[in-house]
């Protein structure tokens, strides 16, 4: 007889879908604090406190994090921004590096022709021109 495996036996992984889930991209928000997530990782969290807006900067090796305070959540979301694009993209200039860092992944960027498609593409429209159309 067959050894069956009951679904209670699978490993949870798959029936949960164990990395499929979209891994966060950009700025997120978990309640009152903000994380900036980059390659699969937090590499910033703006968080309100007692004390003030505290900024918490992983972008150094794992065991450092650099905290800093600011005055409110946006100006601590923008220092998070510039402070760890200059450290990841370091050859990127700052705007540039900025906007990798916090562009989401929701749109895909549009497909590319190839240059077969191009070539239809030209070819189908020097077809339909009309004899006295330039």
């Amino acid at each position: 007889m067959p050894l069956r495996i009951l679904p209670s036996m699978r490993p949870p992984c798959d029936q949960t879908g164990f990395m499929t889930a979209p891994r966060p991209q950009g700025w997120v928000q978990f309640g009152e604090s903000w994380a900036l997530w980059w390659n699969g990782r937090q590499i910033a969290n703006v968080q309100p406190g007692a004390n003030g807006i505290t900024v918490v900067l992983s972008c150094r090796k794992l065991w450092q994090d650099k905290r800093v305070s600011a005055a409110s959540v946006s100006q601590g979301k923008r220092y998070a921004e510039r402070w760890c694009a200059a450290r990841i993209l370091a050859g990127v200039p700052l705007r540039q590096a900025v906007q990798q860092l916090t562009a989401k992944d929701d749109e895909p960027a549009p497909p590319k022709r190839s240059a077969i498609q191009l070539q239809q593409a030209r070819r189908l429209r020097e077809a339909l021109k009309l004899p006295g159309d330039r």
